[in-house]
């Protein structure tokens, strides 16, 4: 269920994933969006992911339409920066927005498809 009304945050979207993974397999038309910094991104990303550092979020996505399918994610399930960044684009008024709360992290360790050289430490920890 997605947000309808923004700034009344009670629950988040949240997505699997394997639901995330699905989604790309099938070419849906979404945007991905990793809110670490730079170097982060750099090291390791989910393929087709988009870099916009959380401090930049809202400079980035204020030109786009509400409507667009948006999930956003950070380095593993104790970040925070991914739920902050949900929160932020839904008080924005984003209708579609889903957080993947696992990470860079779960996804590599689930062998999915990433670009970089995913050597940072946290990583393999």
């Amino acid at each position: 269920m997605f947000h309808q009304k923004p700034g009344l945050l009670t629950e988040f979207n949240s997505i699997s994933a394997d639901q995330l993974k699905e989604k790309i397999d099938q070419n849906a038309d979404l945007i991905m969006i990793n809110v670490l910094s730079e170097e982060t991104y750099v090291d390791c990303h989910i393929t087709g992911s988009i870099n916009i550092p959380y401090d930049r979020l809202v400079e980035i996505a204020s030109s786009w339409e509400k409507d667009k399918e948006i999930v956003v994610y950070c380095a593993q399930s104790t970040c925070p920066k991914s739920q902050q960044a949900y929160e932020l684009l839904v008080d924005m008024g984003f209708t579609h927005v889903s957080q993947y709360q696992g990470g860079i992290k779960e996804w590599i360790h689930k062998n999915f498809d990433a670009t970089g050289m995913c050597v940072m430490r946290y990583l393999h920890e």
